[in-house]
């Protein structure tokens, strides 16, 4: 998988600079934090959310930390963001004592061990004080899952037990559809179970092609045209972000049709002048590694 990471800051001051993100995202991570749960600044990113259709899944960090409680969080999304989600994880002790999560969809226990938390233990047993919770937390899961989804909800009333490839490709369907999120959670600045949340996002939040994205066609009066991530077609992009750095300024791009070249001259719609682009590049923090093209879907 290749991931375009664009991490935007949470304070108040930089709504812009979300607003322009999520303007090129296909899918996001909301953050909430184990202890606050949802605070101001997230329904005013979870509204922006709203406003660009962006499907979401949700990761409750800093499980380490004194008062830590997933579960009141999962409540205030539900309730205050008015987005049904439900845990599929549970955590295996809390604040000190946090050191892993009980995966509800295949019921293993996962635990991170090493100085940094960068090894990932699986066991098939789940501790016993936690069986009653998991137990617990899986039906909330597959009943949230039947509110949202027709094919949960054929299995959940036949009282069947849905297998767990039915569970993922359930919440897959309703993350995409924006009816879900699905609650992962960990301590990042521990390496603890933010392993997991990176196979969420592979496995639950949308690939280019799965997004619908809308042009307007000058020529044609504005008239809306779909675009279709192909490398073969015309280059259609949009520059998001403009940065002054060491390298001089940078222009952040995000290709959602055709191929963008090195040497190539691109039409700036805005002014209507011609544009050459003298050169490429993919960034990696805070090193760039030049590229002689970028294809349709991809964040230069």
């Amino acid at each position: 998988y290749h991931i375009n990471l664009i991490d935007t800051p949470g304070h108040i001051d930089f709504t812009i600079e979300v607003e322009r993100a999520l303007r090129v995202l296909d899918g996001a991570v909301l953050i909430l934090c184990a202890v606050s749960g949802v605070q101001s600044q997230t329904i005013t990113v979870d509204r922006q959310m709203k406003r660009y259709d962006v499907p979401r899944i949700s990761f409750i960090n800093k499980m380490d930390r004194m008062g830590a409680n997933p579960f009141k969080a999962i409540e205030q999304i539900n309730t205050k963001l008015k987005i049904p989600a439900a845990a599929v994880q549970v955590p295996i002790g809390a604040e000190d004592e946090f050191e892993g999560v009980v995966d509800l969809i295949t019921m293993k226990s996962l635990y991170n061990v090493g100085p940094s938390g960068e090894e990932i233990v699986q066991k098939d047993e789940i501790p016993d004080h936690l069986k009653g919770v998991v137990e617990e937390r899986k039906r909330m899961l597959i009943e949230t899952l039947a509110d949202v989804d027709d094919e949960m909800a054929e299995i959940f009333l036949a009282e069947e037990e849905p297998s767990p490839e039915q569970i993922k490709a359930a919440i897959r369907r309703a993350t995409i559809a924006l009816k879900f999120t699905p609650v992962f959670m960990g301590s990042a600045l521990a390496n603890k179970s933010v392993q997991h949340m990176l196979d969420g996002v592979c496995d639950y939040l949308p690939n280019p092609s799965e997004v619908q994205n809308m042009s307007l066609d000058m020529k044609r009066n504005e008239a809306s045209v779909k675009l279709v991530p192909y490398q073969s077609l015309p280059f259609v992009g949009l520059a998001f972000k403009l940065e002054e750095s060491n390298f001089g300024q940078l222009t952040y791009i995000r290709v959602y049709q055709g191929t963008l070249r090195k040497g190539a001259n691109v039409f700036n719609a805005r002014n209507d002048k011609k544009v050459r682009i003298p050169r490429i590049v993919r960034m990696h923090s805070n090193e760039m590694e030049e590229v002689s093209e970028i294809g349709a879907g991809e964040i230069c």
